[in-house]
């Protein structure tokens, strides 16, 4: 996979082997670059392009960015309304269809029961799939006792299975993990398969499985 700005002269690999790291010391090139990513993730068009063997991709379907990460969470909205279309497939298929359709009854007796004896007339309507029942559960990732990168690891295993991300871009990720922490979060990732690249306002010590591109103040690549 290839990733290409024009407007700062940088084109370069970001391969499943090692993280690509760019770091943009000018601050309104900084603030151009995430803004391009943005705005191609809602649509728009852009100057940056990810292409995968001379093939340009859409940014909305191959890429997710992450700028926040106080709070972060696995469960963000797209991925959950992922797994439960995941998990809705599933409900119905050999092994499951059958004690799906024993659940749908018995909530459907436990429901008349409980209005049988109501004065208002009352009815219940059967749910088409289990969608309704999955949000009553509130069915959802457990990460209350991860840390902040294992949150993102099994944010981004789980967003590439259920979404087909195929990049994930991070900004300022080194601001929030210690080196030690972002090098063992770096090797989880590659060993994965998982392309990652960061987007960073400042240098920072180089690691193992590193590769970093560095954008200066006066906007010459180093």
């Amino acid at each position: 996979m290839m990733i290409a700005y024009p407007a700062a002269d940088i084109c370069c690999e970001i391969s499943e082997d090692r993280v690509r790291t760019i770091v943009i010391e000018n601050q309104h090139m900084f603030y151009s670059v995430v803004s391009d990513i943005c705005s191609q993730l809602e649509g728009n068009n852009g100057e940056i392009v990810i292409s995968e063997e001379h093939t340009p991709l859409d940014m909305r379907k191959s890429a997710d960015l992450i700028t926040q990460f106080v709070p972060f969470t696995v469960n963000q909205k797209e991925l959950i309304t992922k797994l439960y279309a995941a998990l809705k497939k599933k409900a119905v298929d050999e092994k499951m269809y059958q004690y799906t359709q024993e659940i749908y009854r018995a909530i459907g007796e436990y429901l008349y029961q409980l209005i049988e004896d109501e004065e208002n007339e009352l009815d219940i309507t059967i749910p088409e799939d289990i969608t309704g029942i999955l949000k009553a559960f509130d069915v959802r990732f457990d990460d209350s006792e991860l840390t902040l990168q294992e949150k993102l690891l099994e944010y981004m295993l789980s967003a590439s299975e259920l979404r087909g991300h195929r990049l994930f871009i991070t900004v300022n990720l080194r601001s929030y993990l210690t080196d030690r922490e972002t090098e063992e979060f770096f090797r989880s990732l590659l060993l994965k398969k998982i392309r990652l690249m960061c987007i960073e306002s400042a240098d920072h010590p180089r690691l193992i499985n590193e590769e970093v591109i560095i954008i200066d103040k006066d906007m010459c690549v180093i």
